[in-house]
């Protein structure tokens, strides 16, 4: 087979990619309620399928138009395993969610997923910034056209438009300097809904937007980190652990939304720190234990970085590489946790190590645990 048929295989593999969960978002709103589950199945099967080939035959660096190579989409194994993520997110929504009469709210994580999608792989991150934008404005239009629901399209927009602000401000200033580095970080840390910055009404559906959302913040972040400069990169970790120590300090029984967005604060401390991987394992964690309720143990176990699951193993990357880079800052790390699993041991529920009964909650528990072993394996190969 020639390079230049490679190429665009490859190439219209990735289009593919980019391109499915809008063909599912339409499909899913246009079928009947009662047919929708199985069609939003089968649509985000396909789409964690697509995705993994995307990721093992990624697409080519550019294609050739005369003498020139237009570059189509950032190619980085970080951002294609980020879309992995997020497909297997949506895979894991539609699985714990029973069939939803709106068309517009059981489209809304399909859109979200493929907005996500294609704001962390744009060529340029101010542009994945305005596709965030875009995600977050539609997300709220839907939540608030039905009636009597415009009190939750507000309560999105009254934090997440604060960060969307910020980060518009920072991006009006000079580039690497002080200023700039500590707006745009902050903007991202609000927009991602970090606590104490995310909504506690405990209105599931929110998830449909923020799961997508957050996980392509984060994305996002690792590639302005280049840009902005060191203050950048220390606004996100402070950001993470005065979240860690807010989460220690409130406990999960009085704030349970506090522990769901725990391995977010992590994932913006490795974020900071260049520790892009262990970012990654702690994303699984908030795509995958976040789905899911937090009534369940193994839900709790996950987000409060227990073995053998994904983020423990993100943990122990972080702080091999955290303590080169701030011992003082791997001290308040490491006590913080210590305060979140004290917290998670005394509650006996979670304590149970009972194997999920409902599929969306085996599925969370198998990939949690693949993730932790796979991710760092591919590490030492050279993948990432």
């Amino acid at each position: 087979m020639s390079a230049s048929v490679q190429i665009q295989i490859t190439t219209f593999l990735g289009a593919l990619v980019l391109a499915w969960p809008f063909i599912g978002a339409l499909l899913v709103a246009v079928v009947a309620v009662e047919r929708s589950r199985t069609w939003a199945l089968w649509v985000s099967v396909l789409g964690c399928f697509l995705t993994c080939m995307g990721f093992i035959f990624p697409v080519s660096n550019g294609l050739t138009m005369g003498n020139t190579v237009a570059t189509l989409w950032q190619n980085d194994p970080i951002q294609r395993m980020g879309r992995v993520l997020l497909s297997f997110g949506l895979l894991l929504i539609v699985l714990e969610n029973p069939p939803l009469i709106n068309r517009g709210i059981r489209s809304l994580p399909h859109v979200s997923t493929a907005l996500s999608g294609v704001a962390c792989v744009a060529q340029n991150p101010v542009i994945g910034i305005g596709i965030l934008i875009v995600e977050l404005a539609w997300g709220i239009g839907v939540f608030t056209w039905p009636a009597g629901q415009a009190y939750i399209g507000w309560k999105l927009m009254k934090t997440s438009f604060v960060g969307v602000f910020l980060i518009l401000c920072g991006l009006m200033l000079p580039k690497e300097s002080f200023i700039t580095g500590l707006t745009i970080a902050c903007g991202l840390v609000v927009l991602a809904g970090l606590a104490p910055f995310g909504n506690s009404d405990g209105e599931k559906k929110q998830l449909f937007l923020l799961l997508p959302l957050a996980t392509a913040t984060m994305l996002l972040a690792m590639r302005l980190r280049s840009f902005e400069g060191e203050v950048f990169s220390l606004t996100l970790v402070v950001a993470g652990i005065q979240s860690i120590w807010l989460t220690s300090c409130v406990g999960w029984k009085r704030g349970g939304h506090l522990l769901r967005t725990l391995p977010l604060a992590l994932g913006f401390i490795a974020v900071g720190v260049q520790s892009d991987v262990a970012a990654l394992l702690f994303l699984s964690g908030w795509c995958f234990a976040g789905s899911g309720s937090l009534e369940q143990g193994w839900s709790i176990r996950a987000l409060s970085c227990f073995p053998p699951n994904a983020p423990f193993v993100g943990c122990l990357l972080l702080l091999s590489t955290l303590p080169d880079w701030s011992w003082s800052m791997a001290a308040l790390t490491v006590v913080g946790l210590l305060f979140v699993v004290v917290q998670w041991a005394s509650d006996q529920k979670s304590m149970m190590l009972t194997w999920p009964k409902d599929p969306a909650g085996k599925l969370a528990s198998f990939l949690l645990v693949g993730m932790g072993f796979l991710l760092p394996s591919a590490m030492m190969l050279g993948v990432f």
